[in-house]
């Protein structure tokens, strides 16, 4: 990261990454995990492609010399309306400038196994549904070796046809997964000298109702929302910190993290798979008005954004739902159709999970008919306040409110969920008369919404804004709202030190809990959920 150096803290302009690489002939395939905010690629002097919004994973394929080449990457953090994005400047996350992930070089056989999709529709018999996505063989039938975890390998023939092939199968010896048991499995598919390896679970995920099922049984939501952020290294989160972060999840008795606003580091969903947190996974938005869904740029990237995320982490059992477009205007016609192409976008890559959008446009929302669940922001008592009322006092009667609309009309029937609500409170600010901005403040606010929002059974569940504080935008702006440039409403501080409302809270979940987090270590996992069999170098 450029912008997190104390010369360079909160700097906004362009980045020159380069070094020195050595490759044999053929084609390769270049990965980056995600960059911010804009980034041109470069292969010695010919330039292989741009990546063009934050946190978003790109590849490109090419065909090089052996010997020594110079990769460079060139990172533009600065926002121009020449080159529009879906991060703007008001959104409450700092857009940080540099390169956020990994970046990989690999060799591409020319016949090669992309990567295998699992499907888990049976947890009674085990039987998994296996798509195998391949490039270079011609359609018509073709030998693969199959085997799962460390089973002997079988060979089939598979026929391939517009580099697809499909296949059903029992895993022998299978565990369903679940958060108290989050049994994993592997598959490694071969064929002509090049192999995949995925990692996946069997469960399955459904609503039945106003109640969420896993595993055919109701699951009770209670969470925190999650940034990839840290005061010294931004979006950059290494191992032990992620691990760090699922096992204080546990600690507080949460079985879910809605990860916000961006697809997030595969890595953390690996530890989550393990560690049987429950996850909802979301591309990049933050409030984003009617404009942009008439933007044709804007509009592409909103529906290409959200399927490579859903590709790409799509063999996560911990994964319930795909959201997308934080805050979204959904109150409006231009952003309902917009809605409506990226939740048709995401069922035909995976109509297994559930699909939903968080909103905070309330009762004027008119696209929650394209939702599995309702999933609301709400801030009573803290941005919707009153100057004659107590702000704690405001907030079950506007949860109330909003879920006697909920349960009304097409909305009935659908499970729902408190995607956001919280408040405010500077880590070691304390106050007798427990005054806003205070830790005291923040804890007796969230006990009021937690109590509000878990002793009602129409909600299947809570997820707490937000985790830790995390930067937000600075010098610009609003910037009374953000003390120090941060967005303050964390349970934990940026440094991940305990408020008093994680206490508080810790306390709720454990009462409310309606997964049992038993006990159980927690170990990062190889990074890397798909394998190839040909080298992979680490950029």
């Amino acid at each position: 990261m450029f912008d997190t150096a104390a010369r360079r803290c909160n700097a906004r302009g362009v980045a020159v990454y380069q070094r020195d690489v050595t490759c044999g002939p053929g084609w390769q395939r270049l990965e980056i995990g995600g960059l911010g905010l804009y980034g041109r690629v470069f292969w010695d002097e010919t330039v292989l492609g741009e990546c063009t919004g934050p946190y978003t994973p790109y590849s490109f394929d090419f065909e090089t010399t052996a010997g020594c080449h110079v990769l460079t990457i060139v990172v533009d953090n600065r926002f121009s309306e020449e080159r529009p994005t879906l991060m703007h400047p008001f959104a409450d996350f700092y857009a940080f400038g540099g390169i956020y992930r990994s970046v990989m070089l690999s060799d591409l056989p020319e016949r090669r196994i992309e990567r295998v999709v699992v499907r888990t529709p049976d947890i009674k018999t085990g039987c998994v549904d296996l798509f195998v996505h391949t490039a270079g063989f011609t359609d018509g039938k073709h030998d693969f070796e199959i085997s799962f975890d460390t089973g002997d390998a079988q060979t089939y023939q598979l026929n391939i046809s517009a580099d697809m092939a499909e296949i059903s199968l029992h895993v022998p010896n299978f565990q369903v997964w679940s958060p108290d048991s989050p049994a994993l499995h592997t598959v490694t598919v071969a064929a002509d000298g090049d192999a995949a390896v995925e990692r996946f679970g069997i469960r399955i995920v459904a609503v039945e109702g106003e109640q969420i099922l896993l595993n055919g049984k109701p699951v009770r939501l209670l969470g925190v929302n999650r940034h990839e952020s840290h005061p010294q290294f931004g979006p950059l989160a290494h191992p032990q910190l992620m691990l760090e972060d699922v096992m204080l999840a546990q600690d507080l008795g949460a079985n879910f993290i809605r990860c916000v606003h961006y697809t997030q580091d595969p890595l953390f969903l690996d530890i989550c798979d393990r560690a049987g947190i429950l996850v909802w996974e979301e591309s990049l938005g933050w409030g984003n008005p009617k404009e942009d869904a008439a933007h044709p740029l804007l509009r592409r990237a909103a529906i290409d954004d959200t399927v490579t995320m859903v590709q790409r982490n799509i063999n996560h059992p911990i994964v319930l739902f795909w959201g997308f477009l934080n805050e979204g205007a959904s109150d409006t016609q231009e952003m309902r159709a917009l809605y409506s192409a990226i939740t048709t976008a995401i069922r035909a890559v995976d109509p297994t999970r559930l699909v939903t959008f968080a909103s905070n446009r309330g009762t004027r929302d008119i696209c929650f008919e394209f939702a599995d669940v309702i999933s609301v922001n709400m801030y009573p008592g803290w941005i919707d306040s009153e100057w004659n009322t107590p702000c704690n006092d405001l907030v079950k009667p506007r949860i109330d409110e909003f879920v006697k609309w909920a349960s009304e009309g097409t909305r009935t029937g659908k499970p729902l969920l408190m995607s956001e609500i919280g408040a405010c409170g500077i880590y070691g600010m304390h106050d007798s008369g427990r005054a806003q901005w205070t830790e005291e403040f923040q804890a007796d606010f969230l006990e009021e919404a937690c109590n509000a929002v878990l002793n009602n059974p129409r909600f299947a569940g809570i997820a707490l804004w937000q985790f830790f504080d995390t930067r937000s935008f600075v010098h610009v702006g609003h910037i009374r709202t953000k003390p120090f440039g941060m967005n303050l409403a964390g349970l934990l501080d940026a440094y991940r030190r305990p408020k008093l409302a994680y206490a508080k809270i810790r306390e709720i979940f454990k009462r409310h809990g309606a997964i049992s987090q038993t006990e159980k270590p927690t170990t990062i996992p190889a990074v890397g959920k798909h394998l190839r069999s040909n080298l992979r170098s680490d950029i």
